[in-house]
């Protein structure tokens, strides 16, 4: 019997055990990676486009190829295909970034034989129906213009702008760019790009073995064409600058400070600025929160990031504040980044967010749909699981001298972009 007054041990976190996922392809080279597990009766499969936002040739045509599929198909009618999937308590969704387009189909497995062939029907014979297709592009267009009156927006906008400046990851919406794309412009980027080398299938869940041929059957008719994929050079340094975006009778400033990074993923270097960033930053108790939000209440939320896409990495601080206090914030910003590149973390608050980050990193590893996540999240970079116990590993040797290192190489002032957007006062 569990004794209740016993403590239960506490183990140090050295690695976890992911399953390796089941490879196999289909007869046109659609790579399928399976994972086989879990006790419910569901199933995710995913279908990965590598085709992005970059690689289309107007602003919106990739974003809107991605969720106007759904929509019709040459066997179904507008929303037949949405409302079919539904009555099977299934879920289809499709999005995009900058690098990839992604289209997922969640059902319970005793219903997978059935919303199957619609989910691949959805997404090899879309019809783009001009009706529907205008409908979305006047919506989104309307969210567009709301959008311009939020200067988190304006800010985040500006900052990407800026910091990739020739490269797509840059490329900036306008009002105009709503009128720019037709139902055929959609169907000619699909056609282009859904081919069998820029696919790769996921399939995660509770399944038998038949799944195999049900995806050999509907998505073996991709076709095996050259892919048309367009390459870009990896961005890994900024002009910087400060940059104030003026938009009148905003009460709020939104504010981005941070810089592209030198940095190869799964590095050393990498694995110690995301270990920094966690305890500048990224978590509830970073030192940004302390400072800016529970110290000084400039605002709800500030937090810190490292990204990395295909095209490039980088750091950004993100918040907004109010108005009156936009040049304090700022001023504390900076000063917590002249902290973390001038002196040592304490020990105690290293091991607060060694503790916190492997602890994360179990939390978010839990469960078939957590794994196979976590394996995308790896993979389409060259790597394998064997990337999150490497990081295990580096969280629990990193030391202060390690971090304070880090943070003179990557955090330091030079090309720092800072980008402000907000109402004018006297010291903007």
């Amino acid at each position: 019997m569990l004794d209740r007054k016993i403590a239960p041990q506490i183990k140090k976190i050295t690695e976890i055990p992911f399953p390796s996922p089941t490879v196999k392809k289909l007869s046109n080279g659609i790579p399928i990676h399976g994972f086989n597990i879990g006790s419910q009766e569901v199933v995710q499969i995913e279908l990965i486009v590598k085709a992005g936002q970059k690689q289309g040739e107007k602003p919106l045509e990739v974003s809107a190829m991605a969720n106007m599929v759904g929509e019709a198909s040459s066997k179904y009618k507008a929303g037949e295909i949405i409302e079919m999937i539904d009555y099977y308590g299934a879920f289809f969704e499709s999005s995009c970034d900058g690098d990839k387009t992604y289209f997922a189909l969640f059902t319970l497995t005793k219903h997978l034989k059935t919303v199957l062939p619609i989910f691949a029907e959805a997404i090899l014979n879309p019809t783009f129906p001009e009706r529907e297709t205008s409908i979305y592009l006047k919506n989104s267009q309307q969210n567009f213009l709301t959008d311009q009156e939020k200067t988190g927006y304006i800010c985040r906008k500006n900052f990407n702008r800026l910091l990739f400046k020739d490269h797509p990851y840059g490329r900036t919406l306008s009002v105009e760019d709503y009128d720019d794309v037709t139902s055929e412009s959609l169907h000619a980027f699909h056609k282009k790009h859904l081919v069998a080398p820029n696919c790769e299938l996921f399939v995660s869940g509770n399944y038998n073995e038949d799944l195999y041929a049900l995806l050999e059957n509907y998505f073996a008719p991709i076709p095996n064409k050259k892919s048309e994929i367009i390459t870009f050079p990896k961005v890994i340094t900024n002009e910087g600058g400060k940059y104030f975006f003026e938009k009148e009778d905003a009460i709020q400033s939104g504010i981005r400070i941070g810089k592209a990074l030198d940095v190869e993923f799964g590095s050393t270097d990498f694995y110690n600025l995301r270990i920094l960033n966690t305890l500048f930053g990224g978590y509830f108790g970073s030192r940004l929160m302390k400072n800016i939000r529970e110290d000084k209440g400039y605002t709800y939320g500030i937090g810190s990031g490292v990204a990395s896409y295909e095209d490039g990495a980088f750091f950004f601080i993100s918040t907004e504040v109010g108005k009156d206090v936009t040049p304090l914030a700022v001023k504390e910003i900076y000063k917590e980044l002249d902290e973390i590149t001038s002196k040592e973390v304490t020990q105690t608050e290293l091991e607060t967010v060694k503790n916190y980050m492997l602890g994360s990193l179990l939390k978010e590893s839990d469960g078939v749909f957590s794994i196979a996540d976590r394996f995308k999240g790896v993979y389409f970079k060259g790597d394998s699981f064997d990337f999150y116990n490497r990081y295990i590993q580096a969280i629990n040797k990193v030391t202060t001298k390690d971090l304070l290192t880090t943070a003179q190489k990557h955090l330091n002032n030079t090309n720092m972009l800072e980008v402000i957007a907000g109402a004018k006062s006297d010291e903007n």
